[in-house]
């Protein structure tokens, strides 16, 4: 999912399944030459850990990166325990970002509704 910011400014999110495809993901991202501090992981609810409010997380984003569809759907993922993976790109990033993403087993969220 890509949303538009500032004029040349992108914030790019992926879902996956396994935490680690998401952390292979970030890491090919920023072999890719995206700064460390433009990735962020997310991690969702865990079987040996106390459930996380990830609504709660999610509403304080909502108008800023996520739309209100987006928001319900990223909160039931990561309460399935996905990996919510974040970055923030230029135009250029962009397009190098996309792909790895996508390589990397992102998972889509409208098939699964």
């Amino acid at each position: 999912m890509s949303s538009e910011g500032k004029t040349g400014s992108y914030t790019l999110t992926a879902f996956f399944d396994d935490e680690y495809d998401a952390e292979a993901a970030a890491e090919a991202l920023m072999d890719a030459g995206i700064p460390k501090d433009a990735v962020t992981m997310t991690p969702g609810n865990r079987p040996d850990t106390d459930p996380i409010d990830h609504l709660g997380f999610l509403d304080a984003l909502t108008g800023i990166f996520f739309h209100e569809k987006q928001r319900a759907a990223y909160a039931t993922a990561l309460e399935r325990g996905g990996t919510l993976v974040t970055v923030q790109v230029n135009e250029q990033q962009h397009n190098i970002a996309l792909p790895i993403l996508a390589e990397k087993g992102q998972i889509d969220l409208d098939e699964r509704e």
